[in-house]
């Protein structure tokens, strides 16, 4: 048997309907406490989503959340709370289990899908999953100076990797021969 996870807005797939539904979901203070934890967050204070809900026959459900967070956590250069809020939005496919095909290499611009099993799917986890796709890895607090070279634009990367291409075009016994005095 599989834990509840701390966010559970089951939705029967039979209540969609052939036109589709509007649906909002929020989290209980509780709740938002337990997904903090989850997510090694120092707090939640709100997580709300307004979902647009589609069948697309066969037991597929195409969901459009609209996804408004306010929390808090921890900046990586201070190391001081900082509150921050997300607003987004994105789109899933909830796919019964039996038709779920994880392909062999992940499509970038394909719509993310989540199989589910039975007749319900869960739109409070989905929530949880997309707001956790979506969390800088490295919060830094908007007032906190970065060490400069922290953060490279697209021009730095290209151009130290441009530098660093005759390294790798070398022999691959050069490193041995240098490491053996030059005697390979």
């Amino acid at each position: 048997m599989t834990e509840k996870p701390e966010f559970s807005r089951p939705l029967a797939v039979r209540r969609i309907g052939m036109l589709g539904t509007d649906m909002t979901v929020e989290a209980t203070p509780d709740e938002c406490k337990r997904i903090a934890r989850r997510l090694g967050l120092q707090d939640v204070s709100m997580l709300r989503c307004r979902y647009r809900l589609r069948d697309d026959g066969r037991g597929v459900v195409t969901a459009e959340g609209a996804l408004a967070v306010r929390y808090t956590q921890t900046c990586v250069v201070s190391m001081e709370a900082f509150e921050d809020m997300m607003a987004g939005s994105f789109v899933v496919r909830f796919v019964p289990a039996s038709q779920f095909v994880e392909g062999d290499a992940p499509d970038m611009d394909a719509i993310d899908e989540i199989p589910y099993e039975g007749q319900d799917v869960d739109l409070g986890e989905a929530v949880v999953e997309q707001f956790a796709l979506d969390l800088e890895p490295y919060p830094h607090a908007p007032d906190v100076a970065l060490p400069p070279g922290l953060i490279m634009d697209e021009e730095e990367v290209e151009q130290r990797g441009l530098e660093e291409e005759p390294e790798k075009k070398a022999s691959p016994f050069a490193g041995l021969a240098r490491w053996r005095g030059g005697n390979a």
